[in-house]
């Protein structure tokens, strides 16, 4: 065989290897429709060890800003009192990004939903007085057509989900109050939180 011929029957081998690959990548997210819960098969066949599929991945999907309200549409805007002078200022100490709820701890409303990504803080101002705690989930790369328990929007790599329900963590504020927490991943963080799965986070 010549050279030349080697050099097409190989540029035509990689054409097709890469033709595959993005449609093995494009079948695995649309075919996301599961709602058991359970989604270790769909995490194996993310990006989420290839660099170059996430990159294609988050072109079309960019990664939340700070600050950002994903579950708006499920939990209702934030619900916010000016006068109060609350704040909760939540530092994300963790090397994944989060989305973060404060829940009212009698009513069990939310009325915040915040993306704070990984190694930044973000301040929720303006709470009304009352009771609360908090509960998160936590991952890197968000898919904002994911299926997590009966809302939309979720990481498709480390996801987890936490919570800090327990009354001796609720945080109250009556006026001119801040109260700073930090998200850790392990044992020793400023709140004794434990794990959740995807119903519980989003009931």
């Amino acid at each position: 065989m010549s050279r030349t011929s080697k050099i097409v029957l190989f540029s035509i081998l990689l054409i097709i290897a890469i033709a595959d690959q993005r449609g093995f990548f494009e079948e695995r997210f649309v075919s996301n429709n599961d709602t058991s819960g359970d989604y270790s098969e769909y995490i194996e066949k993310t990006p989420c060890n290839d660099a170059i599929t996430e990159r294609d991945f988050l072109i079309n999907n960019p990664r939340p800003t700070n600050g950002f309200s994903p579950y708006d549409a499920w939990v209702g805007r934030g619900v916010y009192n000016n006068n109060s002078n609350n704040s909760f200022k939540i530092e994300n100490s963790n090397q994944t990004d989060a989305v973060v709820l404060l829940v009212n701890a009698y009513s069990e409303r939310k009325i915040r939903n915040e993306y704070i990504r990984k190694g930044q803080s973000f301040d929720m101002t303006g709470v009304p007085n009352g009771t609360y705690y908090l509960q998160w989930t936590s991952g890197n790369t968000w898919d904002p057509n994911k299926t997590v328990g009966s809302m939309t929007g979720g990481f498709i790599c480390d996801e987890s989900f936490t919570k800090t329900q327990n009354s001796n963590d609720w945080m109250t504020v009556r006026g001119d109050q801040i109260w700073t927490v930090t998200l850790y991943s392990v044992t020793g963080g400023d709140v004794e939180s434990e794990d959740m799965n995807a119903y519980e986070f989003s009931d």
